[in-house]
């Protein structure tokens, strides 16, 4: 089932306690550049993943109610933010704290974050077409896996 695989994938349980808060030079690179080539269709490409994410999670449903269109702004002002911040990481990751926080609140699970990370790269995979690679899914996989780490690290 790769709703499992992907959550295994994200479980940050099993993830070093002492990851550096950053991703490579390469990385960073290939997460821009292909989140640019999305931006301009990014109505399009939240609302493709919002519907991957429900059929992965439907769980999660109950906590996605209200105004679907502010779900896909917030989504895609989150998303922006950290991939422009991606070279400058630190600066985020209070935020990042803040949200995991609120989300655990809400009843988010670590299995969920690897919901979401599937459902971004299965957007990103057919938002991109001919241009995914496997490099790019690498990059975009370690953004995700950084950003679920700090945002399930409750101390």
């Amino acid at each position: 089932m790769a709703d499992v695989a992907y959550a295994e994938t994200f479980n940050v349980a099993e993830q070093s306690a002492h990851a550096a808060h950053q991703i490579s030079v390469e990385h960073t690179r290939l997460v821009q550049d292909s989140y640019r080539l999305v931006e301009p269709a990014s109505d399009l490409v939240a609302t493709l993943f919002f519907r991957r994410l429900m059929e992965i999670s439907p769980e999660l449903q109950p906590m996605l109610e209200g105004d679907e269109a502010e779900q896909r702004k917030q989504l895609l002002i989150s998303l922006g933010l950290a991939v422009a911040a991606l070279d400058r990481f630190d600066d985020i990751i209070p935020a990042l704290k803040l949200l995991g926080v609120k989300y655990r609140a809400m009843g988010v699970t670590e299995f969920h974050y690897g919901a979401v990370g599937e459902a971004l790269l299965w957007t990103l995979r057919q938002s991109l077409g001919a241009y995914w690679s496997n490099d790019i899914e690498d990059a975009w996989t370690a953004m995700c896996t950084l950003i679920a780490e700090i945002m399930t690290a409750f101390e």
